[in-house]
């Protein structure tokens, strides 16, 4: 994949955050603090854990601790379609070679956005979806 590919991705990612945020949220992703106030404090607590096994190399080990946690806490639907949304977002923030170092790729975070929400019952909405491979 050329660079500018990865970029092309790298800015679909993220404008579907923003979108996913201002569609369920009516807020901006710009706004960090305000996008906070959807969560609950233990999910503050763990959305900030999780960004830093992200900013220590470990996104597998992040990712995983997320659908754990999408799968085994009673917070609501607004609090984990927040934390999927920020922990998604915060990945895609990240530069090509500290993902390639960490075995992630742009790929991986795009799927991983769409299964969580998908364990949640929620999904990106078509208009949004980047267009997927053949036989996929």
């Amino acid at each position: 994949m050329y660079w500018y590919e990865k970029d092309y991705i790298m800015r679909l990612i993220h404008g579907i955050s923003r979108a996913l945020a201002y569609l369920y949220f009516g807020k901006k992703m710009e706004d960090e603090e305000e996008l906070y106030t959807v969560m609950g404090e233990q999910c503050r607590e763990n959305n900030d854990y999780l960004r830093r096994m992200v900013d220590s190399g470990q996104i597998n080990a992040a990712e995983d601790r997320l659908f754990d946690l999408l799968e085994n806490t009673v917070w609501d639907i607004e609090q984990k379609t927040m934390l999927i949304i920020s922990f998604y977002d915060y990945v895609n923030g990240k530069k090509d070679e500290f993902l390639y170092q960490a075995s992630f790729s742009r790929d991986e975070i795009y799927s991983g956005l769409k299964d969580a929400l998908a364990l949640i019952g929620r999904e990106i909405p078509d208009y949004l979806r980047i267009r997927e491979a053949e036989g996929d």
